[in-house]
Protein backbone atom coordinates (compact mmCIF):
# COMPACT_ATOMS: atom_id res chain seq x y z
CA UNK A 1 0.00 0.00 0.00
CA UNK A 2 2.94 2.30 0.59
CA UNK A 3 4.04 1.86 -3.00
CA UNK A 4 0.69 2.83 -4.36
CA UNK A 5 0.49 5.58 -2.14
CA UNK A 6 3.67 6.49 -3.59
CA UNK A 7 2.78 6.35 -6.88
CA UNK A 8 -0.42 8.22 -6.20
CA UNK A 9 -2.97 5.60 -7.44
CA UNK A 10 -6.02 7.94 -7.63
CA UNK A 11 -4.95 10.12 -9.69
CA UNK A 12 -3.62 7.09 -12.08
CA UNK A 13 -7.41 5.79 -11.82
CA UNK A 14 -8.21 8.96 -13.00
CA UNK A 15 -6.08 8.82 -15.94
CA UNK A 16 -7.34 5.42 -16.78
CA UNK A 17 -11.01 6.01 -16.97
CA UNK A 18 -10.27 9.08 -19.33
CA UNK A 19 -8.79 6.69 -21.79
CA UNK A 20 -11.75 4.37 -21.19
CA UNK A 21 -14.44 6.84 -21.34
CA UNK A 22 -13.31 8.36 -24.05
CA UNK A 23 -12.88 4.86 -26.24
CA UNK A 24 -16.48 3.34 -24.77
CA UNK A 25 -18.13 6.62 -24.80
CA UNK A 26 -16.50 8.84 -27.10
CA UNK A 27 -14.82 7.25 -30.10
CA UNK A 28 -16.48 4.11 -30.78
CA UNK A 29 -20.00 5.43 -30.64
CA UNK A 30 -19.35 8.19 -33.07
CA UNK A 31 -17.28 5.93 -34.78
CA UNK A 32 -20.33 3.48 -35.37
CA UNK A 33 -23.06 6.69 -36.07
CA UNK A 34 -20.82 8.45 -38.55
CA UNK A 35 -19.13 5.87 -40.37
CA UNK A 36 -15.33 7.22 -39.54
CA UNK A 37 -13.72 4.21 -38.21
CA UNK A 38 -10.49 5.07 -35.51
CA UNK A 39 -7.64 2.93 -36.46
CA UNK A 40 -6.25 3.02 -33.08
CA UNK A 41 -6.97 -1.03 -31.99
CA UNK A 42 -8.43 -1.88 -28.84
CA UNK A 43 -4.63 -3.41 -28.15
CA UNK A 44 -3.21 0.48 -29.04
CA UNK A 45 -5.62 2.04 -26.89
CA UNK A 46 -4.32 -0.35 -23.41
CA UNK A 47 -1.05 0.67 -24.68
CA UNK A 48 -1.36 3.93 -24.56
CA UNK A 49 -3.32 4.13 -21.56
CA UNK A 50 -0.61 1.80 -19.66
CA UNK A 51 2.23 4.16 -21.13
CA UNK A 52 0.70 7.31 -19.85
CA UNK A 53 0.10 6.06 -16.11
CA UNK A 54 3.22 4.26 -16.00
CA UNK A 55 5.04 7.08 -16.65
CA UNK A 56 2.77 9.26 -14.47
CA UNK A 57 3.30 7.12 -11.88
CA UNK A 58 6.95 7.81 -12.18
CA UNK A 59 6.27 11.50 -11.96
CA UNK A 60 4.72 11.05 -8.80
CA UNK A 61 7.34 8.73 -7.48
CA UNK A 62 10.44 11.60 -8.27
CA UNK A 63 8.34 13.83 -7.11
CA UNK A 64 8.04 13.33 -3.25
CA UNK A 65 11.50 12.11 -3.38
CA UNK A 66 12.80 15.51 -4.40
CA UNK A 67 10.15 17.51 -2.16
CA UNK A 68 11.07 15.44 1.21
CA UNK A 69 12.49 18.68 3.27
CA UNK A 70 9.39 20.87 1.41
CA UNK A 71 6.97 17.58 2.88
CA UNK A 72 8.74 17.62 6.50
CA UNK A 73 7.04 20.94 6.80
CA UNK A 74 4.22 21.34 5.01
CA UNK A 75 2.91 17.63 5.37
CA UNK A 76 5.05 15.43 8.14
CA UNK A 77 2.30 13.12 8.79
CA UNK A 78 2.03 12.05 4.87
CA UNK A 79 5.52 11.40 4.06
CA UNK A 80 6.54 8.08 2.57
CA UNK A 81 9.64 8.79 1.26
CA UNK A 82 12.55 8.22 3.72
CA UNK A 83 9.85 7.10 6.20
CA UNK A 84 8.05 4.00 5.00
CA UNK A 85 9.85 3.21 1.94
CA UNK A 86 13.73 4.16 1.84
CA UNK A 87 15.22 6.58 -0.41
CA UNK A 88 17.17 3.99 -2.42
CA UNK A 89 13.94 2.10 -2.91
CA UNK A 90 12.33 5.06 -3.96
CA UNK A 91 14.11 5.64 -6.90
CA UNK A 92 14.18 2.21 -7.88
CA UNK A 93 10.43 2.41 -7.90
CA UNK A 94 11.05 5.24 -9.96
CA UNK A 95 13.23 3.82 -12.57
CA UNK A 96 11.04 0.89 -12.96
CA UNK A 97 8.13 2.66 -13.74
CA UNK A 98 9.75 4.74 -16.69
CA UNK A 99 11.08 2.16 -17.99
CA UNK A 100 7.89 -0.07 -18.17
CA UNK A 101 6.15 3.31 -19.35
CA UNK A 102 8.47 4.61 -21.95
CA UNK A 103 9.22 0.74 -23.47
CA UNK A 104 5.14 0.53 -23.60
CA UNK A 105 5.10 3.95 -25.45
CA UNK A 106 7.82 2.73 -27.91
CA UNK A 107 6.11 -0.69 -28.30
CA UNK A 108 2.98 1.54 -29.15
CA UNK A 109 4.53 3.55 -32.04
CA UNK A 110 6.73 0.55 -33.39
CA UNK A 111 3.47 -1.45 -34.03
CA UNK A 112 2.48 1.65 -35.79
CA UNK A 113 5.41 1.95 -37.93
CA UNK A 114 7.08 5.29 -36.72
CA UNK A 115 9.39 4.39 -33.50
CA UNK A 116 10.62 8.20 -33.23
CA UNK A 117 6.68 9.35 -32.91
CA UNK A 118 7.31 7.71 -28.73
CA UNK A 119 9.90 10.79 -28.40
CA UNK A 120 6.21 12.03 -26.83
CA UNK A 121 6.25 9.98 -24.34
CA UNK A 122 10.20 10.46 -23.22
CA UNK A 123 9.69 14.36 -23.52
CA UNK A 124 6.79 14.16 -21.02
CA UNK A 125 8.75 11.58 -18.42
CA UNK A 126 11.58 14.37 -19.03
CA UNK A 127 9.34 17.26 -18.34
CA UNK A 128 7.78 14.79 -15.10
CA UNK A 129 11.32 14.87 -13.65
CA UNK A 130 12.60 18.55 -14.28
CA UNK A 131 9.26 19.67 -13.42
CA UNK A 132 10.23 17.72 -10.03
CA UNK A 133 13.63 18.87 -10.03
CA UNK A 134 13.22 22.46 -10.72
CA UNK A 135 10.50 23.57 -12.05
CA UNK A 136 7.82 24.01 -9.53
CA UNK A 137 10.23 25.34 -7.49
CA UNK A 138 10.03 28.53 -9.88
CA UNK A 139 7.81 31.43 -10.72
CA UNK A 140 4.67 29.96 -12.93
CA UNK A 141 6.69 27.12 -15.12
CA UNK A 142 6.59 24.72 -12.88
CA UNK A 143 2.28 24.83 -12.89
CA UNK A 144 2.66 25.59 -16.89
CA UNK A 145 4.24 22.50 -17.42
CA UNK A 146 2.10 20.13 -15.37
CA UNK A 147 -0.87 22.00 -16.44
CA UNK A 148 0.67 21.20 -20.14
CA UNK A 149 1.27 17.09 -19.55
CA UNK A 150 -2.25 17.02 -18.29
CA UNK A 151 -4.01 18.37 -20.99
CA UNK A 152 -2.11 16.64 -23.18
CA UNK A 153 -3.68 13.18 -22.02
CA UNK A 154 -6.78 13.55 -23.80
CA UNK A 155 -4.53 14.55 -27.16
CA UNK A 156 -2.82 11.13 -27.25
CA UNK A 157 -5.54 9.18 -28.87
CA UNK A 158 -5.72 12.02 -31.64
CA UNK A 159 -1.96 11.91 -31.48
CA UNK A 160 -2.00 8.52 -32.25
CA UNK A 161 -4.44 8.20 -34.89
CA UNK A 162 -2.33 10.33 -36.55
CA UNK A 163 0.09 7.75 -37.34
CA UNK A 164 -2.18 5.69 -39.14
CA UNK A 165 -4.17 7.63 -40.96
CA UNK A 166 -3.68 10.29 -43.70
CA UNK A 167 -6.32 12.51 -42.10
CA UNK A 168 -5.64 15.56 -40.02
CA UNK A 169 -7.02 15.36 -36.43
CA UNK A 170 -9.29 17.73 -36.68
CA UNK A 171 -11.04 16.26 -39.28
CA UNK A 172 -12.06 13.65 -36.84
CA UNK A 173 -15.69 13.59 -35.76
CA UNK A 174 -14.46 12.77 -32.00
CA UNK A 175 -11.46 15.07 -32.24
CA UNK A 176 -13.78 18.46 -30.70
CA UNK A 177 -14.35 16.57 -27.66
CA UNK A 178 -11.26 15.68 -26.85
CA UNK A 179 -10.04 18.91 -27.67
CA UNK A 180 -12.35 20.23 -25.50
CA UNK A 181 -11.67 17.52 -22.47
CA UNK A 182 -7.91 18.48 -22.94
CA UNK A 183 -8.72 22.41 -22.08
CA UNK A 184 -10.87 21.48 -19.27
CA UNK A 185 -7.51 18.96 -18.30
CA UNK A 186 -5.04 21.96 -18.54
CA UNK A 187 -7.48 24.77 -17.14
CA UNK A 188 -8.72 22.73 -13.87
CA UNK A 189 -4.65 21.37 -13.01
CA UNK A 190 -3.25 25.33 -13.63
CA UNK A 191 -5.83 26.10 -10.94
CA UNK A 192 -5.28 23.11 -8.19
CA UNK A 193 -1.46 24.14 -8.87
CA UNK A 194 -1.83 27.44 -7.56
CA UNK A 195 -4.34 26.17 -5.06
CA UNK A 196 -1.69 23.47 -3.66
CA UNK A 197 0.88 26.31 -4.03
CA UNK A 198 -1.08 28.37 -1.52
CA UNK A 199 -1.19 24.97 0.67
CA UNK A 200 2.23 24.63 0.98
CA UNK A 201 3.11 28.42 1.26
CA UNK A 202 4.86 27.35 4.61
CA UNK A 203 7.08 24.88 3.28
CA UNK A 204 8.01 26.37 -0.03
CA UNK A 205 9.30 30.02 1.75
CA UNK A 206 11.42 27.99 4.58
CA UNK A 207 13.78 26.17 1.33
CA UNK A 208 13.33 29.89 -1.06
CA UNK A 209 11.10 28.93 -3.47
CA UNK A 210 9.67 31.47 -5.95
CA UNK A 211 6.56 30.15 -6.43
CA UNK A 212 3.07 32.55 -7.49
CA UNK A 213 1.67 32.63 -4.09
CA UNK A 214 6.10 33.93 -2.55
CA UNK A 215 6.35 36.22 -5.34
CA UNK A 216 2.73 37.33 -5.63
CA UNK A 217 1.38 37.00 -2.35
CA UNK A 218 -1.76 34.73 -1.82
CA UNK A 219 -4.00 38.11 -2.37
CA UNK A 220 -3.45 37.91 -5.62
CA UNK A 221 -3.15 34.12 -6.06
CA UNK A 222 -6.81 34.18 -5.15
CA UNK A 223 -7.04 36.64 -7.61
CA UNK A 224 -5.86 34.46 -10.59
CA UNK A 225 -7.54 31.22 -9.29
CA UNK A 226 -11.39 32.69 -9.05
CA UNK A 227 -10.32 34.65 -12.79
CA UNK A 228 -9.38 31.66 -14.09
CA UNK A 229 -12.68 29.92 -12.65
CA UNK A 230 -14.69 32.32 -14.02
CA UNK A 231 -12.90 31.99 -17.79
CA UNK A 232 -13.92 27.99 -17.24
CA UNK A 233 -17.45 28.74 -16.23
CA UNK A 234 -18.24 31.54 -18.60
CA UNK A 235 -16.95 28.93 -21.34
CA UNK A 236 -19.29 26.25 -20.23
CA UNK A 237 -22.55 28.99 -19.99
CA UNK A 238 -21.44 29.01 -24.11
CA UNK A 239 -21.93 25.54 -24.11
CA UNK A 240 -25.07 25.40 -22.52
CA UNK A 241 -26.63 28.23 -24.15
CA UNK A 242 -26.22 25.53 -27.24
CA UNK A 243 -27.48 23.19 -25.12
CA UNK A 244 -30.66 25.08 -24.49
CA UNK A 245 -31.08 25.76 -28.16
CA UNK A 246 -30.94 22.11 -28.99
CA UNK A 247 -33.26 21.46 -26.05
CA UNK A 248 -30.48 18.82 -24.41
CA UNK A 249 -31.70 19.36 -21.13
CA UNK A 250 -29.70 16.25 -20.28
CA UNK A 251 -26.71 17.78 -20.71
CA UNK A 252 -27.65 21.24 -19.50
CA UNK A 253 -28.48 20.20 -16.31
CA UNK A 254 -25.33 18.32 -15.74
CA UNK A 255 -22.87 20.75 -16.49
CA UNK A 256 -24.45 22.78 -14.35
CA UNK A 257 -24.30 20.32 -11.21
CA UNK A 258 -21.18 18.42 -12.09
CA UNK A 259 -18.83 21.59 -13.30
CA UNK A 260 -20.87 24.87 -12.09
CA UNK A 261 -21.54 24.36 -8.83
CA UNK A 262 -18.26 22.61 -7.94
CA UNK A 263 -16.41 25.74 -9.63
CA UNK A 264 -18.49 28.22 -7.45
CA UNK A 265 -17.87 26.51 -4.32
CA UNK A 266 -14.15 26.54 -5.24
CA UNK A 267 -14.29 29.95 -5.25
CA UNK A 268 -16.33 30.37 -2.28
CA UNK A 269 -13.35 27.98 -1.01
CA UNK A 270 -10.67 29.93 -1.78
CA UNK A 271 -12.25 33.79 -0.85
CA UNK A 272 -12.48 31.69 2.83
CA UNK A 273 -9.60 30.15 2.85
CA UNK A 274 -6.50 31.04 5.34
CA UNK A 275 -4.61 28.53 6.24
CA UNK A 276 -3.58 25.01 4.63
CA UNK A 277 -6.43 22.70 6.00
CA UNK A 278 -9.22 25.49 4.21
CA UNK A 279 -6.98 25.40 0.35
CA UNK A 280 -6.73 21.46 1.19
CA UNK A 281 -10.27 21.65 0.91
CA UNK A 282 -10.11 23.88 -2.25
CA UNK A 283 -7.75 21.78 -3.70
CA UNK A 284 -9.99 18.49 -3.31
CA UNK A 285 -13.00 20.29 -4.36
CA UNK A 286 -10.84 20.56 -7.49
CA UNK A 287 -10.68 17.22 -8.02
CA UNK A 288 -14.73 16.80 -7.88
CA UNK A 289 -14.57 19.48 -10.90
CA UNK A 290 -12.21 17.29 -12.14
CA UNK A 291 -13.99 14.01 -12.17
CA UNK A 292 -17.22 15.73 -13.16
CA UNK A 293 -15.98 17.07 -16.22
CA UNK A 294 -14.45 13.26 -17.41
CA UNK A 295 -17.87 12.01 -16.26
CA UNK A 296 -19.41 14.55 -18.85
CA UNK A 297 -18.45 11.46 -21.65
CA UNK A 298 -20.73 9.13 -20.13
CA UNK A 299 -23.87 11.86 -20.40
CA UNK A 300 -22.61 12.80 -24.03
CA UNK A 301 -22.72 9.31 -25.06
CA UNK A 302 -26.58 8.82 -23.52
CA UNK A 303 -27.51 12.01 -25.70
CA UNK A 304 -26.58 10.42 -28.60
CA UNK A 305 -28.57 7.29 -28.24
Amino acid sequence: MAYLRLARWPNLLIIGLIFLLAKTQLVDPISELSGVISCISDLHWLLIALATIFIAASGNVVNDIFDQNIDFHNKPDRIIVGNTISEEKAWNFYYGLGSVGLGLGMLLCWNLGNLSNSLIFMLSAGGLYFYSYSYKRQFLIGNLVVAFLAGLVPFLPLYIQMMCTPNTWMELPWAPVLVALGFFSFLTTLIREMIKDMEDLKGDQLLKCTTIPIVLGIKVTKVIVILLLMVLMVTIVSLQTGFIQEKDWLMFWYFLIAIQLPAAAIILQVLRAKIPKEFHLASTLTKVLMLGGILSLIVFRITLL
